[in-house]
Parts: C-alpha cells; structure tokens; sequence
C-alpha cells in the first residue's frame, strides 16, 4: 500500500479493437489498394479521453486515407475527442490498403487522454494480388487457307474448328491468295476478323511478366487486349474474281510466335501463331494456332 498522503497512480485508459463481422481486429491480407474497417473502443481511465492519432509504420497516417464513422467525422490526424465521447467512445475507420503488392504496413490507432496517458492498438497489413479468373479453355485449332476446300478459310476460336470463310460461328478467317503471284509463293499468309470481331496485337512487353505460357488466368489476357496495338481496317485484298475480301482487322503476313487478342462473343480470346504451313502446289497451305479463353 502506498504511504499515506502519497498520491496513487492514475488508472490509465483503453483501447481496444472490436470484434465484429466485417471489421479485422488482427494482422490479414488485403486487396491491395482496397479498404478494410477496424473499430476501436476507447475507454477512459481517472481522466477523460482528448485526442486520437492514426499511424502507418509509425507515420501519421494521411487524412485522404481513411474516414471516420463512415465519414460522419472530419479525418484529420490527430482529431480531438468532444462531448459525451471524451468519457468513452467506439470509432469505425475505414483505411486504404497500400496499392502494391506484398506491401507490409502496420497500422496503430493511439488515444489519449487529458493527463496525456496513451494506450493504442495495432494489426499489420499485407497488401495481396487481386483474385483471378481462371481461363475456360486451351486448345489447338488449324486455319486453311480460303482459296483451299470449299467451307475452309474460317476459324471458330471456342472449338478450334475450321469453318468457311463466312460462316457466322467464325471470329477470323484467311485472306487467300494473291492471284498476281506464282502459285508456288501467292498465299498472302493473312487474317482478318469476321461477323464483329476485334482483333488486336500483342504487345508482350506492355503486360508485366507476360507470355502466352503463363496466360493462364482472364485477366493477364485481358490486359493483352487492352494494351495490345489496334489493327486497322486500311489493309485490303482482291480475291481472284477482282473483288474485295471483306475483313476486318487485317494482319500482315504472319510468322510463327505472332500473338493476338480477339475480342467477340462476349470474351476474349488470347491465340499465337505455332506454324504456318505454305503448300507450292496447291492452297491446302495452313496455320496451326494455340488458343486460350
């Protein structure tokens, strides 16, 4: 017991995390760049609360970061506690995740009162990659040449079936032959787009640790289409008969590891040029295409 007429210690305050469906009271991974919620309980000791401080690896936590009981309250950082709240409250914050993944920042939520005890509470935040989607299918599909066997010239991407050059099921299709060349050498080795598609190429370099290998999820062949280079619709062909080859998106020739992004049917299809197979003494020439969805 302390000696008589010696002052006793205050009884300090408290912070506590409340455990509570859609609030994290303890370290976890989130989306990075995403929010989570903490809710905090402050309780009083022998002195009323006045102020709390939010910190991020030990750095006051910027205001555009986070809001306060859903925004109701003002962010600033510190903040001061008023009114009925300085003899106990319970704050809701909502806190933005680092936007890089496999970022690690711990992050405190400090009180203190008016005799200038303090108490905090704090969990660690590992920032994760976003869920992906996993591809429907890989497969193979062979493309012939259009001048070849009649309903030849077409492919339909979600089979890997060939199809006739018109045919509604096809996404691209060949532009033929060059009847102003030698037989041996006039298979223009193009393709365009049919019935809507839109096809264009990939740039492996604008995606982050890209190749077709490893496209296995919707998303990576997504973004190959989204920073993939428009093809236009400038480049045209004459069939033997003088008359225009309607496609759309026509390619130049094409050469083994070429890849593409076809964007139809509600999906976008990632394919790549395995083979392209000239004949010289017939149009069964033929392109062999790995294909992912």
């Amino acid at each position: 017991n302390p000696d008589e007429g010696e002052p006793t210690d205050p009884s300090g305050l408290d912070a506590r995390f409340v455990t509570e469906s859609g609030f994290l009271d303890a370290n976890a991974d989130v989306v990075a760049g995403e929010t989570f919620k903490i809710k905090v309980s402050l309780l009083t000791g022998d002195n009323k609360l006045q102020s709390v401080t939010l910190y991020e690896d030990d750095v006051k936590l910027g205001t555009s970061f986070f809001t306060i009981n859903g925004g109701a309250l003002l962010a600033n950082n510190p903040f001061l506690i008023t009114g009925a709240d300085k003899d106990g409250v319970t704050y809701e914050f909502e806190i933005s995740s680092v936007n890089t993944v496999g970022a690690v920042r711990t992050y405190e939520v400090e009180v203190a009162d008016e005799s200038g005890l303090k108490d905090a509470v704090s969990l660690t935040i590992t920032s994760k990659a976003p869920p992906t989607t996993p591809i429907e299918m890989s497969l193979t599909g062979v493309l012939l040449n259009q001048a070849g066997p009649v309903g030849t010239g077409g492919l339909n991407l979600d089979n890997g079936q060939g199809t006739g050059s018109d045919d509604p099921a096809a996404e691209i299709r060949d532009v033929g032959i060059d009847c102003s060349q030698p037989n041996a050498s006039n298979w223009r080795k193009q393709i365009g787009t049919v019935n809507g598609a839109e096809m264009r190429r990939v740039r492996a370099e604008m995606v982050e640790n890209f190749s077709f290998a490893n496209a296995n999820n919707k998303e990576i062949i997504s973004a190959a289409f989204d920073t993939g280079s428009a093809i236009g619709d400038t480049n045209q062909a004459i069939d033997c008969n003088g008359n225009a080859v309607t496609v759309t998106d026509m390619t130049l020739a094409l050469v083994v590891g070429d890849m593409f992004a076809v964007k139809a049917n509600g999906k976008i299809y990632l394919i790549k040029v395995d083979e392209v197979n000239n004949t010289t003494n017939d149009n069964n020439d033929n392109y062999k295409f790995s294909i992912k969805y």
